[in-house]
């Protein structure tokens, strides 16, 4: 997802901007653990990187929860259809990380199994959404940063939804825009960048970013880009044992 400073720039996005005029987070790189996913999603079907929503169901003081992703779902009992090519995937944890198994989007309206609205999400709804802050998850266990490395000017550029109203003040950035996501317990961290080349709109990622505590995952899903072309990666957090290890 990516924020604006002008509602203008925000309707060129709808539009799709010019490769030249948006900026997008490289893959991740650091002393995390992050694995490549695979995402194969059927032709005119939503993809999972694309604003999905997370979904759980609560299991018994034995087993973890098990984790959905859903685009295009409402899930729950409201009485509102599905979007066309809506789709579920189960998050299934592996040796290794994590992958992505579809499966019918009906699971997403069982009982069992309820939408993660704002309030459980693990992380708080500012994480990376702001161009600098930080945040730290409900459980102290992860901190995600926002940083910027560079110079700023302010232009006048003409305001209101299509570009017609009076001139407003924006900042434009070039340089450098970090993304870090730390596990605090092992002090280890990956980073993406951002490069910023005289332009007011950035990647917000905050609904691309999804932990998933009792399973030690966090999921990127479309958060790093290549060429305008969105990434799946899954990061495994280690355990509290190798945590304490680490940190000794």
């Amino acid at each position: 997802m990516r924020n604006t400073a002008t509602a203008a720039t925000l309707l060129a996005w709808i539009l799709a901007v010019p490769a030249a005029q948006a900026a997008e987070f490289g893959p991740p790189e650091g002393t995390l653990p992050v694995h490549p996913m695979t995402v194969s999603v059927p032709a005119g079907a939503l993809s999972p990187l694309q604003s999905s929503a997370l979904f759980r169901e609560a299991a018994d003081a034995q087993s973890a929860p098990a984790y959905y992703l859903g685009a295009g779902v409402v899930g729950g009992r409201l009485q509102i259809p599905d979007s066309p090519g809506a789709t579920a995937w189960k998050v299934v944890p592996t040796s290794d990380c994590a992958r992505l198994e579809p499966v019918p989007t009906s699971v997403l309206h069982s009982p069992g199994v309820q939408a993660v609205v704002v309030q459980q999400n693990p992380l708080p709804m500012e994480c990376a959404a702001a161009f600098e802050g930080s945040c730290t998850s409900r459980d102290g266990a992860l901190r995600i940063t926002t940083s910027f490395d560079g110079r700023r000017r302010t232009a006048r550029v003409r305001g209101g939804f299509f570009g017609t109203e009076g001139a407003v003040d924006t900042t434009f950035y070039t340089g450098v825009r970090t993304l870090s996501i730390e596990h605090l317990p092992s002090r280890r961290a990956l980073h993406m960048h951002e490069r910023l080349a005289d332009t007011n709109g950035y990647s917000a990622p905050q609904t691309a970013i999804r932990y998933l505590p009792e399973l030690r995952r966090v999921l990127l899903l479309g958060a790093a880009e290549v060429r305008g072309v969105p990434l799946a990666h899954c990061i495994a957090l280690p355990s509290p044992a190798t945590a304490a290890t680490t940190v000794n």
